[in-house]
């Protein structure tokens, strides 16, 4: 995977991390949600630009479809899940439940990543992401 973007595009992880960022506490996305949401990517990108994740960033609000995550992660991310409120089921999150619904304002912040992205993409001259 390749995160290059043009000069005023976003690469894909920066636009990942921007994305989780915004996911509230008590409230969750499923990898696949953060690319049809950026409109860049799939589960695979996204589930690697957050294994390398920066300090701080809110990474147990982002799962894999099944509602969990990853055995090294899953105790570290459970504490996080109880102290938000999340309702789990067994050592998953049910992300049926949980799942981030975006007010108007939100929207507005998401559009305006997807559309650095695709900035990124369309300058790309390798045509990848």
């Amino acid at each position: 995977m390749s995160d290059r973007a043009g000069p005023s595009g976003l690469e894909l992880g920066q636009a990942v991390y921007a994305l989780a960022r915004l996911v509230p506490a008590g409230s969750v996305l499923a990898y696949k949600d953060v690319a049809e949401l950026l409109g860049a990517g799939g589960p695979r990108q996204v589930g690697k630009a957050m294994s390398q994740a920066p300090a701080g960033l809110p990474w147990w609000r982002v799962l894999r479809s099944d509602g969990g995550m990853a055995d090294p992660l899953a105790e570290r991310a459970r504490q996080h899940w109880e102290q938000e409120g999340l309702p789990l089921r067994g050592t998953k999150v049910r992300i049926d439940q949980a799942r981030w619904k975006p007010t108007e304002a939100q929207w507005r912040s998401i559009d305006a990543l997807a559309a650095r992205v695709a900035e990124g993409k369309s300058s790309d001259p390798d045509g990848e992401l």
